[in-house]
């Protein structure tokens, strides 16, 4: 090889190397499913005045515990949206710099449907360290009927960064009513995170006295994520208590980024997201938990 190809070469492979780096930081992922789980809290507020959007889905269980029980597929049909879910921290606590990225931008879209009750009991690990010093560490819930299907969405068209992107696009999760022993209220300070909220002042809220929804990921038709990312979606269980708080009082324009929604032409949608419902933290189950280093 002359020195002229040469020289061709090694700056043809180092244009290559610099191309290469986006692509690196695109496929960047949290360290662990655990340290993103771990920080996984969102803050429901109540959907106003919205028609069904009567979509046909196949729910598939995610989550190894609900796997390996044999739970079937179940058909449902998306009903009326019932509650939008943004992501928050909790006094002061917030997640660490490579999963907060991420965090920010877990907005869920909760619409109603409907099915049999499962009559489930698990025992809950709570994985957040401020609602397990707040609630107590494990807390014991019986499943019941399916009440909503929480899908991911973008608000007013500010969409998260690829590398986002392709973890959250993915985290659909099914919530049920569940029955668990009586608990006492506390007092949490919550400030949102993601970025169209970022400038809202920090607010307290009182969370309890019980939790009354787990929600579970699952795919819909049968389409699962990448295997690099399905270890985050499928330990994404989080349990809801009552929350108070000041309404949100907003009119937001909400997009579908979930594959097959977006592939079903599900359209953007304008709502007025009301009330404060809830505050949903992270928790396994029945004492298995997420893969990885907190």
């Amino acid at each position: 090889m002359n020195r002229r190809l040469s020289r061709f070469v090694a700056t043809g492979l180092f244009v290559l190397a610099v191309l290469a780096v986006p692509l690196a930081a695109h496929a960047q992922l949290p360290s662990s499913p655990r340290r993103f789980v771990d920080f996984l809290d969102e803050r429901c507020y109540q959907i106003l005045g919205q028609p069904p959007l009567g979509i046909p889905l196949v729910l598939s269980h995610l989550n190894p515990v609900f796997v390996s029980k044999g739970l079937p597929d179940e058909e449902v049909t998306l009903g009326v949206p019932q509650k939008l879910c943004v992501p928050v921290s909790k006094n002061g606590s917030v997640a660490p710099a490579d999963t907060l990225p991420f965090i920010r931008f877990v907005d869920w879209k909760c619409y109603a449907i409907s099915g049999p009750s499962l009559n489930l009991q698990l025992q809950l690990t709570q994985l957040n360290p401020v609602i397990a010093g707040l609630f107590g560490g494990a807390t014991s819930v019986t499943v019941r009927e399916p009440q909503q299907l929480c899908v991911p969405v973008v608000k007013n068209t500010a969409n998260p960064p690829a590398n986002v992107l392709q973890l959250v696009q993915w985290l659909d999760v099914k919530c049920y009513r569940v029955d668990s022993p009586a608990g006492v209220s506390k007092v949490v300070t919550l400030q949102h995170l993601n970025p169209l909220f970022s400038t809202l002042p920090p607010e307290t809220s009182t969370v309890g006295p019980q939790p009354t929804q787990l929600c579970v990921p699952v795919a819909k038709n049968h389409s699962t994520p990448p295997t690099s990312i399905l270890p985050f979606i499928q330990f994404s269980d989080v349990l809801c208590y009552p929350a108070t708080g000041a309404p949100l009082g907003q009119n937001l324009s909400l997009k579908h980024i979930n594959p097959v929604l977006v592939s079903k032409m599900a359209p953007v949608e304008n709502v007025f997201i009301g009330n404060s419902l809830q505050l949903c933290v992270p928790v396994a189950k029945n004492g298995m938990l997420p893969p990885g280093a907190p």
